[in-house]
């Protein structure tokens, strides 16, 4: 497996295979399912596809006001990005969700990875809001 390493998703998929009995596919409330499943489709997007910059404006608003978008994000592009553990529901506002990231600085041309334990929350049980509530990995 090219990437992430692949002890490293072996040992995150045993050690997460028990919380997937909370994954969103097995809620009740299908448009809280829906919701999430729409921010984290758009965040792999912005961070795959697009520049890691774009994972900033995901941010709880709260939390991006305090923090500062890093240096040298032009200088990484994605190569990889992969639901380790797919999202769990903690509670109606709540949930989590396992990546493992692949990344190459571009002006040397070496390949890093990282796992990325994303924190997702709503403001409140009647948003359909999502927010990270976690810091951004760093790209370094």
């Amino acid at each position: 497996m090219k990437g992430v390493p692949a002890r490293v998703v072996l040992v995150l998929l045993v050690t997460l295979l028990p919380a997937a009995c909370g994954t969103i596919d097995n809620i009740k409330d299908k448009q809280l399912g829906n919701d999430l499943q729409a921010v984290l489709s758009r965040y792999e997007s912005a961070v795959r596809w697009g520049n890691p910059q774009n994972a900033y404006g995901f941010l709880k608003p709260e939390l991006a006001e305090q923090t500062p978008l890093p240096q040298g994000l032009e200088n990484i592009e994605v190569s990889q990005y992969v639901v380790v553990s797919p999202p769990v529901l903690l509670s109606k506002t709540t949930a989590t969700q396992t990546v493992g990231i692949s990344y190459i600085l571009v002006n040397r041309q070496v390949e890093h990875s990282l796992v990325d334990q994303q924190m997702w929350e709503r403001k409140d049980e009647d948003s359909r809001d999502w927010y990270r509530a976690n810091p951004i990995p760093e790209f370094k």
